[in-house]
């Protein structure tokens, strides 16, 4: 393939590079690509929240959910709190499948009767999540036209929590 781009020195001289052998170069990083992992989900969250109410619209179960006033489990010990506000979610799995085939699944298994929607975010706070595990910089994703469209159809927010997770033996 023919050379594109030419290199002069300050005097003006075309700078001659000597080819390289693939095998005297050092990888030192990755620069861009997808997220390593995600997980998208939704929430409702409210202080006068009914979680029955809300699995009903739905039509759906919820990966965790409590009234207000209610115990609930809190973190990864086993521990159990009250607060006076309540919470409803449904997470997908922490996996690399694509966030947009994520995002339909998710909304595949919800109701689609948009009425129920705007009954529940008239009522609760209600976001759309997407966390993205990197362990590298620059990093992304995009959001397509049908998730975007599921999305808005339903008047909900999307909040973005990347997190970096430095690899294994890495200073």
């Amino acid at each position: 393939m023919e050379e594109l781009t030419r290199w002069f020195d300050a005097e003006g001289k075309e700078i001659q590079k000597k080819p390289m052998n693939s095998n005297d170069m050092e990888f030192i990083t990755e620069i861009g690509g997808e997220l390593e992992e995600s997980i998208v989900g939704i929430n409702f969250y409210s202080f006068q929240l009914n979680k029955d109410e809300i699995s009903e619209l739905l039509g759906a179960k919820p990966s965790k959910a409590w009234n207000p006033n209610e115990l609930h489990p809190f973190g990864n010990r086993g521990g159990s709190r009250m607060t006076n506000w309540g919470k409803w979610y449904l997470n997908s799995a922490r996996d690399q499948n694509d966030i947009n085939d994520k995002v339909k699944l998710l909304f595949d298994g919800l109701t689609k009767n948009l009425e129920h929607w705007k009954t529940l975010t008239s009522k609760y706070e209600v976001w759309v999540d997407i966390a993205g595990y990197i362990n590298n910089w620059n990093r992304g994703f995009r959001l397509d036209q049908q998730s975007m469209k599921l999305l808005v159809d339903r008047n909900l927010e999307v909040v973005f929590d990347i997190y970096y997770e430095q690899p294994e033996g890495e200073d």
